[in-house]
């Protein structure tokens, strides 16, 4: 009995020394029991492989009543700047490569923990479609809850590696920066990036019902719900159209406008023609047109539908 405890002692060490070692950099500070590891260097290294638990675990610890939600047009929103304009804190839900099922799910989660006074969500043709489905929140929401969960899921094991590694030698690691000139990338992601997205589209009618339920549930509560479709650069917005997507975009923004107030700042106009306002095709460079024509009402660069 004894050598079959010892050698059920030895099989499981490695996995003991594993968990020890998540738990002490606990890469996405769910756990908060030590400070191995700077909160910069876990958002910096961490967070890009798992955007919902860091947001999810964060928000939980301090719930704001004002959500900013969507994908990554979404996610490089600077809260500052929008409380510099409003006198207001708000808190960004939106994640990198999110989807409207993500969005939903968070907007439920929120609501469930505060009252929410306003709700700015991001919606364009590349997340409104059927086969854009990820969910990574249902498995977020059952790692913030559970630390067994949280300790032995393998992203959480990468991100504390990389983590240490950032840490104790002081080089990060960058998992997201293009290897290709701007040029090339920016080509790459119209003519591959954009088709593979939209090769299948079909219009999302679950999704479209999950939002009007959401829609319904901001107005029963008080809610004001605001939708925005984030600028894309005009190469882009010609593309979609050659792929025979126009009228799907069309068929978008007339939905949305049934939910609340929309700010559409994807069109045709001085912002949005000229490249060296953008990162790529996908993403406007900084985020302070964006902030000031949707907070500050600029009404320079966007079309304001009020609700319906």
């Amino acid at each position: 009995m004894r050598r079959l405890l010892l050698r059920a002692a030895i099989f499981s060490l490695p996995f003991i020394l594993l968990t020890a070692f998540v738990a002490a950099v606990d890469p996405f500070d769910c756990l908060g029991l030590f400070n191995l590891v700077s909160e910069p260097i876990k958002s910096f290294s961490a967070e890009p492989l798992q955007n919902a638990v860091w947001k999810l675990q964060k928000f939980s610890r301090t719930p704001v009543s004002r959500l900013i939600l969507g994908d990554s047009s979404m996610a490089v929103i600077d809260t500052d700047k929008v409380r510099a304009f409003t006198g207001q804190n708000y808190f960004n839900f939106a994640y990198g490569g999110g989807t409207l099922v993500e969005a939903i799910d968070t907007y439920w989660y929120a609501a469930a923990k505060t009252h929410l006074d306003a709700v700015y969500l991001g919606v364009s043709i590349i997340n409104f479609n059927e086969y854009q489905n990820l969910n990574r929140v249902p498995e977020a929401e059952a790692m913030v809850a559970n630390p067994l969960k949280y300790l032995t899921n393998r992203i959480v094991i990468a991100a504390a590696f990389i983590s240490a590694y950032s840490a104790f030698t002081g080089q990060s690691v960058n998992l997201a920066t293009p290897t290709v000139s701007r040029d090339a990338f920016w080509q790459q992601q119209i003519n591959e990036s954009l088709v593979q997205l939209l090769h299948e589209y079909r219009y999302p009618d679950a999704v479209a019902a999950q939002l009007e339920r959401m829609a319904a549930d901001c107005r029963r509560h008080g809610t004001q719900l605001t939708i925005i479709i984030p600028p894309t650069n005009i190469e882009l917005q010609a593309k979609v159209v050659a792929l025979g997507r126009g009228g799907d975009v069309d068929r978008l923004k007339a939905f949305v406008a049934t939910l609340g107030t929309v700010y559409d700042l994807d069109y045709p106009n001085a912002f949005t023609s000229v490249r060296e306002n953008f990162l790529d095709p996908f993403h406007a460079a900084i985020d302070d047109t964006l902030v000031r024509e949707v907070w500050g009402d600029g009404r320079q660069f966007s079309r304001r539908t009020p609700p319906r």
